[in-house]
């Protein structure tokens, strides 16, 4: 339904920035040498903030208004008075505009303040803000919903990953063409930060030190390529085979703090594919920390306990050579979080094996998983709540072999739903005010994964997952799908 010129723009900015970090495993964080420097503290301007944030609405408007022409956009006073009178709705867009393009729009009102001198905690109600001025003003549909939900909540976990990543490219001392690049690295993970700096001259005046917000922490980052194939169980000779793109990122060290600020240490991965018909954006995840605490510290043997926020967003379709009308998987927790646990055993020269083990209990606000039945406008989806359980763990030899074992499995319930004598195809998709069908849905994904690293911070890898989704409706037969794929890549830690 709504093609979004904005969604264009989102989704460019997204893949490279996704380019340009990137990561592989917890117990091998490396601790990139970053020159001592002192924390620049930026001055609060909110109503500077609040400005620029209701700017990026503006400008997203007037480039699907005169330049996309998109229906939508063709707003006035009474489309206005009528989208209040209305109220917000459950719409029907696409799986990757609703759970993924809208987190990444609200990251941008999040960094209007993150970028003007606002903390975590005050930047949170920009992206509330921005997200209710859309949807009740630059449309003439009904307001959303799950898009003010996941655009305010998605918006933060995005949008404090992004800005602090942009910290990292910082350098005031630095001049010409380094200066440009740095600059630009900036501006591409975090826009508003960027433009923030362009207002300001930041971009260009030298200073004796970095002018960085944050203090030197840890990041590893490892980029992969290789081949991905995808296939059901029913008829493994039916898949999929594509050229696959991989990354992981992780930042700060879950035990070097007495208690967390927000986002001191989080967790990024994502997959791209290409040369198939799976979708561009596969997979992508984010942890933060909230909240945490290393409750056990004794040699070498750490325990970390916390509170995190979760964004997890995975899309699948159909393989050229299957007869399958439905889709393998969709699944997102755009809004989730709960309490973890992080354990390291750190090897030493008697006994080298490094061992870790996460584990996360979350609740979930909003997610989605795939329908078999229930498909309106870009709709083929249901919306809902629910809760996921996540377990990593994985061993590391002599900093050579690794072996990683996972499973994460998330439960997602659809309480509003429609009437099953319904017509589906004589609804207006932009005033059925549904969730989906009335249904639950499981999605569990086991991985295994052998590693090898070289000296020269080259790895090579093979993946194995397996998908099982189970999804019983209230009104429909129950269905069971079972998926795999295997993975051959190679690596390089950046």
């Amino acid at each position: 339904m709504k093609n979004r010129f904005k969604h264009i723009i989102i989704a460019t900015l997204c893949i490279i920035f996704t380019q340009e970090v990137t990561a592989q495993q917890f117990p091998l964080i490396k601790k990139h040498a970053y020159t001592t420097d002192s924390v620049f503290t930026s001055p609060k301007r909110p109503w500077l903030a609040a400005g620029e944030a209701i700017g990026v609405n503006l400008f997203i408007w007037a480039a699907d208004r005169y330049v996309a022409k998109a229906d939508f956009a063709y707003i006035n006073g009474s489309t206005i008075k009528q989208n209040f009178k209305t109220g917000p709705i459950w719409d029907t867009d696409m799986f990757s505009t609703n759970l993924f393009a809208h987190p990444y729009h609200g990251s941008l009102y999040f960094n209007a303040a993150r970028s003007n001198g606002l903390n975590f905690w005050q930047s949170a109600p920009y992206t509330l803000g921005g997200s209710l001025m859309w949807e009740f003003f630059m449309e003439n549909e009904p307001p959303s919903t799950n898009d003010i939900i996941s655009t305010s909540f998605g918006g933060i976990a995005l949008g404090e990953a992004t800005y602090r990543l942009s910290d990292l490219f910082i350098d005031e001392r630095t001049s010409g063409a380094e200066r440009v690049g740095r600059e630009i690295l900036t501006g591409l993970v975090s826009p508003m930060r960027g433009i923030n700096r362009l207002i300001t001259g930041k971009s260009w005046k030298r200073g004796r030190s970095k002018g960085r917000a944050f203090k030197n922490v840890p990041v590893s980052f490892i980029v992969s390529a290789g081949s991905r194939y995808m296939s059901s169980q029913e008829s493994p000779k039916n898949g999929s085979l594509g050229l696959n793109l991989l990354f992981r990122l992780d930042y700060g060290n879950p035990f070097n703090d007495t208690y967390y600020s927000p986002y001191e240490w989080f967790q990024m991965r994502g997959s791209f594919e290409f040369l198939s018909s799976q979708p561009l954006i596969n997979q992508f995840n984010a942890i933060g920390v909230l909240w945490g605490k290393e409750v056990y510290a004794e040699k070498n043997r750490n325990i970390m306990f916390g509170i995190f926020q979760h964004f997890d967003y995975y899309d699948s379709e159909t393989t050229r050579k299957s007869s399958a009308e439905r889709v393998p998987y969709r699944i997102s927790e755009a809004v989730a979080g709960g309490a973890g646990l992080i354990y390291y055993h750190r090897a030493t020269p008697e006994h080298k094996v490094d061992v870790f083990g996460e584990l996360f209990l979350n609740g979930v606000g909003l997610g989605a998983s795939v329908s078999d039945y229930y498909k309106v406008g870009n709709r083929d989806y249901n919306m809902g709540s629910g809760y996921s359980v996540k377990m990593y763990s994985g061993v590391t030899y002599n900093k050579r072999w690794s072996f990683l074992l996972s499973s994460e499995n998330y439960h997602i319930y659809t309480w509003k739903g429609y009437d099953p004598d319904l017509d589906l195809d004589t609804v207006d998709p932009n005033h059925f005010n549904v969730q989906g069908d009335h249904s639950n849905a499981r999605l569990t994904l086991l991985t295994s994964k052998f590693v090898y690293y070289s000296e020269k911070k080259w790895n090579i890898a093979l993946t194995s997952r397996y998908y099982q989704r189970h999804t019983h409706y209230r009104y429909y037969d129950r269905v069971v799908s079972s998926n795999f794929d295997v993975m051959l890549s190679c690596g390089m830690d950046i």
